[in-house]
């Protein structure tokens, strides 16, 4: 209709334009994301080459596939009592519906694919730089406010997403490799500089793949399989050994055979009921109080009833320090600590891993959140432990509903009773839903709704590495992964770069088909 009106093609800008905006608006805004997905979907209707847009559908595995999982949340509808949540529910996941749809039905022209691609990095440039500047600035602490334009958990994956891009460009480009090798520099450092712990884990997987993808590029067949075989048996080894390192460590934890005096003949106050640890260690053991206000007095001149800016007395602070080196509390622990550990007590510093490198931080973070889970502690306060109790209740949900699901709008009801039910220690302000995109399709539309689900995942990984396609490869690989401990497709941003990368990679895969079946044909 447009192209006979203006004489030329200008559709085929348009569309491209129309992906292109919401490229730019996956890190940045979410009213571009919107705008970007209404203009495709408009573009495509005054396109009305109807008949074009079926012959495309109906050949494209992915539109049933997308098809049937729209259908699942309108018959979900049919027996669910909270019509509001599921109107809304669809509402948010439009996105993955329209957008795949509209770009199976009228794809962008090959010539402008990277133009796309572009767009994002820019706008992740842009994005991360301004983040950056409020870690540096020290006017943010808490990691899950460096993202200023959405979820830190989100916008990690956009920033590894990021990296591929940038790792393929530079693999592919060979005027401007230099470019695209330092945004992957860039966007690695700003992965390991946010402390995300989802963007480790996604980072891990994707460089996995580069490492796999630069092995298989070697000219000699025996030289690379012999380098695929051992990169691919240390990844294993690796992978084997970070879950054995995660295995709750309880030997501190045993009260039986507990030394009652100092060295220094003062009696120890041990609280064995108590649950309170700190990097691994229980804090209310092995504390000789005299000793301490004693001691402490040689080495600093503050008051040890002295409030520090967390709230707790600086003896507390103290004692949890101590307690996280895993030594005593008494006249010998503190003639341990250096210069430096004193001052670093007296700015508020409560634990050695504060001064600990960010990845092995986290990960001992990571190690003392299984122990604490293990012990029966309180798991508000901690989003890894919360997850443990949203999985599990979501198990107890399946167990009732595992055919058919509970519907549409009833996931967070449904959640709701098992919490009241199961008189869960978690506060209620904690209560959410499964943080796991394969529970909450399983909850919300049975068995068959989550082995649809399951199958899509699998047969796109399948397709991308049939077509040796990097990106469409690390794209479903981070899209998994973020699955397993998110509801990725419950968030406008989540739901968006979902939508985008499956249309993205579809039309590239589609266009790497039709020249392999050209060069058949010649």
């Amino acid at each position: 209709m447009l192209d006979r009106l203006f004489g030329f093609k200008i559709q085929d800008y348009l569309q491209t334009f129309g992906l292109f905006i919401i490229a730019v608006g996956l890190p940045l805004s979410k009213v571009l994301m919107s705008i970007g997905a209404i203009w495709l979907v408009s573009n495509v209707l005054l396109k009305m080459e109807f008949k074009t847009y079926w012959e495309r559908w109906r050949k494209e595995p992915t539109f049933w596939f997308i098809l049937t999982f729209f259908l699942l949340h309108i018959l979900g509808l049919f027996y669910t009592s909270d019509f509001s949540y599921g109107f809304k529910d669809i509402k948010a996941k439009l996105p993955l519906f329209v957008v795949p749809t509209a770009l199976i039905a009228y794809p962008i022209q090959k010539r402008f694919f990277n133009y796309i691609l572009y767009g994002f990095l820019i706008s992740l440039i842009i994005t991360s730089l301004i983040n950056f500047s409020f870690i540096i600035s020290g006017e943010i602490t808490d990691y899950r406010e460096f993202s200023r334009f959405g979820s830190h958990i989100r916008y990690a994956l956009l920033i590894v997403m990021g990296i591929l891009i940038s790792f393929s460009l530079w693999i592919e480009d060979k005027r401007k490799w230099w470019l695209f090798l330092v945004l992957f520099c860039w966007f690695s450092y700003y992965t390991f500089a946010s402390q995300v712990v989802n963007g480790y884990l996604v980072y891990g997987v994707i460089l996995f793949v580069i490492i796999l993808i630069l092995t298989w590029r070697i000219p000699s067949k025996s030289i690379r399989i012999t380098a695929f075989t051992l990169c691919l048996s240390l990844i294993i080894l690796f992978i084997s050994l970070f879950l054995v390192s995660l295995r709750p460590n309880k030997e501190s934890w045993n009260f039986e055979h507990l030394d009652q005096f100092s060295a220094h003949n003062e009696r120890y106050f041990h609280d064995t009921t108590s649950l309170w640890i700190e990097n691994g260690n229980p804090v209310l053991v092995f504390i000789a109080e005299d000793e301490i206000d004693s001691t402490w007095n040689k080495y600093s001149n503050m008051n040890l009833e002295q409030e520090m800016p967390n709230g707790l007395t600086l003896k507390t602070n103290l004692i949890l320090y101590l307690t996280s080196k895993g030594i005593r509390k008494d006249k010998e622990g503190i003639e341990s600590l250096s210069k430096d550990e004193i001052k670093l007590i007296e700015n508020g510093t409560t634990s050695v891993l504060e001064s600990y490198p960010s990845l092995y931080r986290e990960f001992r973070e990571l190690q003392n959140t299984f122990l604490q889970y293990s012990l029966g502690n309180d798991p508000d306060g901690n989003t890894v432990s919360q997850r443990f109790v949203h999985w599990n209740v979501a198990k107890e949900i399946i167990k009732k509903n595992w055919i058919v699901g509970v519907g549409t709008g009833d996931v967070q009801n449904a959640f709701n009773r098992v919490y009241e039910e199961t008189k869960t220690n978690l506060d209620n302000d904690h209560w959410y839903r499964a943080h796991n995109q394969f529970l909450t399709f399983w909850i919300s539309f049975g068995i068959l709704g989550f082995i649809a689900f399951i199958l899509f995942w699998i047969w796109f990984l399948y397709k991308n590495i049939r077509n040796k396609y990097i990106i469409g490869i690390g794209f479903t690989l981070i899209a998994i992964i973020s699955f397993l401990s998110e509801d990725t497709l419950e968030t406008q941003q989540g739901v968006s770069f979902i939508a985008m990368f499956i249309g993205l990679t579809l039309m590239k895969i589609t266009d790497n088909e039709l020249c392999e079946q050209s060069k058949e044909s010649d």
